[in-house]
């Protein structure tokens, strides 16, 4: 429903003598699942119930309820998931993201990912399927990456617990069931909010699950926080065509089978409660063929029934005989393979079939997951997740604004000195193209007053949340604010569709919060409005951009290898040792291989947390017996530490980097070195000054910069920041 909202403000500097201009907002329907399930004031189901293959009475929940957000304007299309990630490219626009375009290599009759999955966990008495959905869709994409093996165990219980629960200084889920927390539900956006937030992915070591077996409920407990193992990059929406949200149908198969290719498993929803006979004292013969493990409902999404479950397809079977199925037959062949979270006891080892024209098949996300960083900055006012679409419009021909065309914009101020190397937010629709530009030195009424640091386009991103990693990243002072403004551009003209991804204030996510200067709209690329301001004229209370951007630690390197006059003072286990200088291209392969190691978090001796400047190496040599010993170079050229001394070296023998504190008195660097054997008797010595990132700065102002008055043409206009020094 699209109201006119009053005016807003007059335009702002350079615009200011123009006629005002007034804004007209619309955030897109909430997901007419959610709506229905919110009046009928349900909690999740209790009613799904399995009988252990086994036949004793064991009891198991579902926990899957709609998420508020629609996506319903994607009805009966398809469209190719991203088969690698790149860099976005800065000013020359080119594609960020390859999708699958053209000709596709032919699909296997079969696949199956059964053999590269960890086992089948149970949810017992909880009603938490959603997790466990979500953590099986995001270790298949870990196994299948390389970067974990089958005896992956990331915990369900962290999620389920911080779902409502606050984490660190962030705002839980309402919960208004009068259910306790881990009996409310879930569904994979509320997973992909918690996981692309940093509450997750962590392993059982850090916070083990527990068990609820025959209703006993006494080891429920708060993990405690913790730095997540595994970050969430992409969560990318997988639905069709339906009036309640959007159903697997057979034109989206071949879409889902890619994707489980390219990605692992997918998180779906399913109506499960008709497995069971009407009075829930076992199967029914009708939907559920215990020998075969096959389902098949007959039931419609949105027409019969909602959903109840979540599930996770690892793979299908186009051979899959309809005679399989129990009595109420599907009319053609074919199955996915699907992971229950009801125990390796439960159906085929906890996998069953379920016919591809099962009706209450939805959603459909698949999870794109790396090594998590622990010195990573989140920047983010997005606690909950993306809520629903805004769209804007205007009279344009007052400010020469495109109708195609919006912008939305978070203003940040730096927790440290920070590499800003990567952005995210939620996409609506595939043919959105975007611009993405990140400004430093902000004032805090316009996220276009600073100095124009980076641009670049992004015009290949698909529905669902994405990542688009800076190709050079910009530098931001401690302290100071910086923003990241999106210009969208929607297809054909047409600026009604919903394009600006928000949190706000509905149902469950009444906790959501946002502040005045954070979050800003425009039309034209001038004229920003606080978001929160438009929000509350549209009913959308506490409304936030759901915009991130993610802070590295900063890596530089020096252009000139180390000087040094030759001179070593040595004491302890040495008996003799020399200093020597190497040439630019020996220094610069060193410096190349401490960043490569300090990216991975691989250097012993330095925290994750700091920023690090190379200012060069030098070779030593180094006659000794064994032992420890302190060295004292002398250097032929003055330097300078704003922080504090290291030296880094090879262990040969540990095959890793270590850092050794130093002393710098007088031209001079004094290190200790233990176990010599380790590291000499000759070996390549990086000198690094490892500062706080954290260290107080003073407020950047403007910066010199471009002015709130900048438009979207000047914006494109100015050559990105060049970075010289190596950074990462």
């Amino acid at each position: 429903m699209t109201k006119n909202i009053r005016m807003l403000a007059v335009l702002m500097l350079a615009a200011s003598l123009l006629a005002p201009v007034r804004t007209e907002a619309a955030v897109s329907q909430l997901n007419p699942a959610y709506v229905e399930y919110m009046n009928e004031n349900k909690t999740a189901e209790i009613g799904a119930r399995s009988l252990a293959s086994n036949g004793a009475g064991k009891s198991h929940m579902s926990g899957y309820v709609p998420s508020p957000l629609s996506w319903s304007h994607l009805a009966g299309r398809t469209w190719s998931l991203p088969v690698k990630a790149e860099s976005a490219s800065g000013t020359e626009g080119a594609r960020m993201r390859s999708a699958a375009d053209g000709v596709s290599e032919a699909l296997p009759e079969k696949y199956d990912l059964r053999e590269e999955m960890p086992t089948v966990r149970d949810q017992t008495y909880f009603n938490n399927c959603w997790t466990y959905s979500a953590t099986a869709a995001t270790e298949s994409n870990l196994i299948k990456k390389g970067l974990a093996g089958t005896d992956i165990d990331l915990s369900e219980w962290y999620i389920t617990y911080y779902a409502l629960n606050p984490w660190k200084d962030m705002v839980c889920f309402a919960n208004s069931s009068g259910e306790p927390y881990y009996m409310v539900g879930g569904n994979d956006w509320k997973s992909v909010a918690l996981l692309s937030r940093g509450t997750g992915s962590v392993t059982t070591a850090k916070a083990p699950d527990i068990s609820s077996a025959g209703g006993d409920y006494s080891a429920v407990y708060a993990p405690e926080p913790a730095a997540r193992d595994y970050k969430l990059t992409g969560a990318y929406y997988l639905g069709d065509n339906g009036a309640f949200e959007v159903q697997l149908s057979a034109e989206r198969r071949e879409m889902i089978k890619r994707a489980i290719v390219e990605y692992g498993a997918v998180s779906v929803g399913i109506y499960i409660k008709a497995i069971y006979n009407y009075d829930m004292t076992g199967y029914s013969d009708k939907t559920f063929n215990r020998e075969t493990s096959a389902y098949y409902s007959g039931l419609q999404y949105g027409v019969d029934v909602g959903t109840d479950h979540a599930v996770t397809i690892v793979g299908w079977d186009d051979e899959f005989s309809k005679d399989d199925f129990g009595n109420n037959k599907p009319e053609k062949d074919g199955a996915w393979i699907v992971r229950n979270s009801w125990g390796d006891v439960w159906g085929d080892e906890g996998y069953f079939y379920v016919s591809y024209e099962e009706g209450t098949l939805c959603d459909g996300v698949v999870y794109d997951t790396e090594k998590a960083r622990e010195g990573e900055n989140v920047y983010q006012y997005d606690d909950l997740g993306c809520v629903g679409w805004y769209s804007l419009d205007t009279l344009f021909p007052s400010v020469g604004g495109a109708k195609d065309v919006q912008y939305f914009a978070n203003i940040f101020t730096a927790k440290s000195s920070d590499s800003i190397d990567a952005v995210a937010f939620y996409v609506a629709d595939e043919r959105i193209s975007y611009e993405i530009s990140v400004y430093t030195g902000c004032s805090g009424d316009s996220p276009v007053s600073g100095r124009l640091a980076w641009t670049g386009a992004a015009d290949s991103l698909v529905p669902g949340y994405n990542t688009v990693t800076l190709d050079d990243p910009a530098e931001v002072a401690a302290g100071t604010k910086f923003s990241v403004v999106v210009r969208a551009v929607s297809p054909g003209g047409d600026c009604t569709i919903a394009t600006i991804p928000t949190e706000y204030a509905v149902g469950n996510y009444e906790n959501a919060t946002s502040n005045p200067g954070e979050g800003w709209f425009s039309v034209d690329g001038v004229n920003f409005y606080d978001a929160k301001e438009i929000g509350e004229s549209e009913e959308a209370y506490s409304l936030s951009v759901c915009l991130k951007a993610f802070g590295e630690r900063i890596y530089t390197a020096s252009d000139s290898p180390v000087s040094v006059t030759g001179d070593v003072t040595v004491s302890g286990g040495a008996a003799e040792a020399s200093a020597s200088m190497i040439s630019d291209t020996a220094n610069d392969d060193a410096q190349d291989g401490v960043i490569s190691a300090l990216e991975t978090e691989s250097v012993e001796g330095i925290a994750p947390q700091k920023n690090v400047a190379l200012l060069g190496a030098f070779r030593m040599n180094v006659e000794h017996s064994g032992g420890a010993a302190t060295f004292t170079i002398k250097l032929a050229e003055p330097m300078l530490f704003e922080g504090t001394p290291y030296v880094i070296i090879w262990n040969k023998n540990g095959e890793l980097y270590r850092a050794f504190r130093a002393e710098y008195k007088t031209q001079a660097l004094t290190f200790t070195v233990d176990e010599l054997d380790d590291y000499f008797s000759e070996a390549i010595i990086t000198i690094a000054d490892v500062k706080d990132s954290a260290r107080p700065a003073s407020h950047g102002g403007s910066g010199g910069g471009c002015s709130a008055g900048w438009g979207a043409l000047a914006l494109l206009a100015v050559v990105p920041l060049a970075l010289k020094k190596k950074t990462r």
